[in-house]
């Protein structure tokens, strides 16, 4: 129905290091497949109208969790493949950020699965550090845009 995609901010995420395939699946080979997708689309050498592209990676791509090793290299991939892709605005017309949030009050924090269980409590101990709601995180996304930082 719609005829242009003038933004696609690209996130999904799951935080089970015991589904490693699963977790890689989703946090960065779905994160590829669709930047491709709309790459496809945007890019101005194929007549394409460019377009801005935000994919939501993490803080854990610069410093892991050592208690998630897979879910912090997933991000860490994520985060190389959106970092690559942006240096190449002033070929595709395409604008790239990695959104890279720190801990965000969703279900993803409040459960999951240590890699080989090495801290049962990892959920809890996440949640003494400083937190922002999904709605702020969602606040700072548009102001870093509209910043173009």
């Amino acid at each position: 129905k719609l005829k242009t995609v003038d933004l696609l901010i690209n996130g999904a995420g799951i935080l089970d290091d015991n589904q490693i395939e699963r977790t890689i699946a989703v946090n960065f080979t779905g994160t590829v497949n669709t930047t491709t997708a709309i790459m496809d689309f945007w890019d101005k050498r194929k007549g394409g109208p460019g377009g801005v592209l935000a994919n939501i990676c993490s803080v854990t791509g610069f410093n892991s969790i050592y208690q998630v090793p897979v879910y912090s290299a997933s991000k860490a991939a994520a985060l190389s493949f959106t970092s690559s892709l942006s240096r190449l605005a002033h070929i595709t017309g395409v604008t790239v950020y990695s959104i890279n949030p720190g801990i965000t009050k969703t279900t993803l924090v409040h459960k999951f699965n240590s890699w080989l269980n090495v801290e049962p409590r990892v959920a809890e101990l996440l949640l003494e550090f400083p937190t922002q709601t999904t709605e702020q995180c969602a606040q700072n996304f548009v102001k870093a845009i509209e910043a173009n930082q």
